[in-house]
């Protein structure tokens, strides 16, 4: 493992229909945002609802990072409405690959979640997707796409960074608090 990411946006609501999630009831918000070295570029780390805080992300892109991953369980009813608009958001305005593996179908819990795993370019267009399985073959254009685009932002101070697969803390500025 060459690094670890605690989610900061802790999904926490109550629908109308009276389902309501908590997940700071079983786990404690991370604090910061995490960037890691790979052999084939920077990887900004966030997990699921994460993708709804736009900050978070224009921080990973601002401190180098070509790909941006968002694993999630996005409900089925939420997935539907905003998934792939929000992921092909995030991919556009920071120019970075977006890699999201989502779980799909119904779990024991009675809980429906979307699933469509996605792999999304710099310019919005899906590279790949998988409806209900997070699975899906790499596309090799990737690698040399993300070669042209990758390289760090006038902004910020990564231009010197070492290629090392040691994780690189990203000051966090996402502040803003909306919900749903």
């Amino acid at each position: 493992m060459i690094a670890s990411y605690d989610k900061i946006h802790m999904f926490d609501i109550d629908l109308p229909d009276g389902e309501s999630y908590r997940e700071s009831a079983n786990y404690q918000p991370g604090e910061t945002a995490v960037i890691s070295d790979l052999p084939w570029g920077r990887i900004g780390l966030t997990i699921c609802y994460d993708v709804r805080f736009p900050a978070l992300y224009r921080a990973l892109a601002e401190s180098g990072a070509a790909f941006l991953t968002v694993p999630s369980a996005f409900t089925r009813k939420t997935g539907e409405a905003h998934w792939h608009t929000l992921l092909r958001a995030r991919a556009i305005e920071n120019g970075c690959f977006v890699f999201a593996a989502a779980q799909g179908g119904m779990h024991e819990n009675k809980r429906e979640t979307y699933g469509h795993s996605l792999i999304v370019a710099p310019w919005g267009e899906v590279l790949a997707r998988a409806a209900l399985s997070p699975a899906f073959s790499w596309p090799e254009s990737i690698l040399r796409r993300s070669r042209l685009r990758a390289r760090p932002c006038r902004r910020c101070s990564t231009a010197g960074a070492s290629a090392s697969p040691t994780p690189r803390l990203v000051r966090n500025i996402c502040t803003w608090s909306g919900l749903v």
